[in-house]
């Protein structure tokens, strides 16, 4: 069991970097392959989101980033963008994610149960601070061809519900999350599962014992990820480019919705069946990045309490 997460990010951190020219024609959609979709709204968001106390936001002792994965041939060719880096000593996990908005409003994130992790150390990254904003203090993410991100490690649990709420100024319009190096979102949130390792294929088992291996750590089984697409319509399942270990789904894409806020609500259980096509294992983290480094582009963005059930 992993119990320290060091994000197979690290891969899917690979998968964010787009740099192409968006007019090619991307394929058709196909129906069997697109996952469910709602309309985004927040009106009844309030009612159906998870309450969370005040002892829910108490600063919770250091934790740190864990896991870390080896780069493998794919990820070297893309500058090991595939490569995460330690930034702290010691990850515990959490019962829960801590709200943003029982948080100080400090403009740091140190001490809030927020990890930082880096896609690696050639790579700016990304600002997060915590804002007010339209009354609610939230995370404010600011990428100038930068990447990295936060998660929360969590005592294991059963996939059921996932919801948040998010916001961005930015849509990235030359982004093709299925293309590796125009693999760029202004908003990502992900979850890192457990699983049977040895069910996986010969290369997929090597990649993980050699991150074993080098690191100390084992790489989480498989990392479903929900993003602001840029050009990818709603619903589209899309694969890593660097890893088949993480999928993506784009719950909002393109300039339509633009400085509002959107919530959603997910049925994790579902999703990563569509996605994986089995049955999820336990949860192990949860986290977000927002990142333009593959694009070399600038976005602004921002994330509201983030609920798990």
């Amino acid at each position: 069991m992993a119990k320290e997460f060091r994000p197979a990010l690290a891969c899917v951190a690979g998968i964010v970097l787009l740099a192409g020219c968006a007019s090619s024609a991307l394929p058709p959609v196909d129906p069997s392959k697109m996952a469910d979709i709602s309309d985004g709204s927040c009106k009844t968001f309030a009612v159906k989101a998870v309450p969370i106390t005040a002892s829910a936001a108490a600063t919770p002792g250091p934790l740190a980033l864990a896991n870390r994965s080896a780069p493998s041939d794919v990820d070297a060719e893309a500058g090991a963008d595939g490569e995460a880096e330690a930034d702290a000593e010691l990850a515990q996990p959490l019962a829960q994610l801590p709200p943003f908005s029982l948080l100080a409003s400090s403009g740091q994130m140190q001490s809030t149960g927020w990890q930082p992790w880096r896609v690696n150390r050639n790579k700016t990254p990304t600002r997060y601070s915590l804002t007010e904003l339209d009354q609610h203090t939230v995370l404010h993410a600011q990428a100038d061809a930068s990447a990295s991100g936060l998660y929360v490690p969590l005592t294991e649990r059963e996939a059921r519900t996932l919801r948040w709420r998010w916001k961005t100024r930015d849509v990235i319009r030359v982004a093709d999350n299925a293309v590796s190096h125009r693999e760029d979102a202004p908003l990502r949130i992900f979850v890192a599962f457990d699983g049977d390792r040895s069910s996986l294929p010969l290369r997929d088992q090597l990649m993980y014992e050699m991150a074993r291996i080098t690191t100390g750590r084992e790489m989480p089984y498989a990392t479903l990820m929900y993003i602001w697409g840029g050009r990818r319509p709603e619903g589209s399942i899309l694969n890593n480019p660097h890893t088949d270990r993480v999928r993506m789904i784009v719950v909002d894409s393109g300039t339509r919705h633009t400085n509002e806020w959107r919530c959603h609500e997910r049925d994790l259980r579902a999703d990563y069946r569509k996605a994986f096509g089995s049955d999820p294992g336990k949860i192990l983290a949860v986290g977000l990045m927002t990142d333009t480094d593959n694009t070399k582009s600038r976005a602004e963005s921002w994330y509201g309490d983030i609920a798990i059930d």
